[in-house]
């Protein structure tokens, strides 16, 4: 898959995932519309949160795996350079590495995300008041 694909991809997920929790939203009967954007936003900021603890966890645990690793490797006489290299060639690096790099893409989108939402509660908040001024 291509970058652009991803990136589409991606684009894709968290435009569903905003629309999945206006529906949550609409569910809990919240008749205003800032009360809506209020639970989305609530609701972007708990999986922000959750994205990124999961992310400082794997990374947390890559790196140490990597030191570990590299340690054992230093133990053996190589020297810190040729112990990096190892390892990188190592058979489990390639796959570690790549889900630490996903969980890093999973925790921006839900960064995104709550950027969304937080515009969008204050697209609506503004909305309100302007309407409140006019009457």
């Amino acid at each position: 898959m291509t970058d652009k694909q991803n990136f589409m991809e991606n684009t894709m997920r968290g435009a569903s995932h905003l629309l999945n929790q206006r529906r949550i939203a609409e569910s809990k009967n919240l008749s205003d519309p800032v009360d809506q954007c209020l639970e989305i936003w609530s609701q972007a900021i708990s999986n922000y949160e959750k994205a990124s603890l999961q992310l400082a966890e794997s990374e947390a645990s890559f790196k140490a795996w990597e030191a570990a690793i590299k340690m054992a490797h230093m133990r053996n006489k190589a020297s810190g350079v040729m112990a990096e290299g190892l390892v990188r060639t190592h058979q489990d690096w390639e796959q570690r590495y790549l889900d630490v790099q996903t969980l890093g893409v999973k925790a921006e989108t839900a960064k995104r995300i709550l950027r969304i939402s937080e515009a969008t509660w204050e697209t609506e908040r503004s909305k309100q008041v302007t309407l409140r001024n006019l009457k």
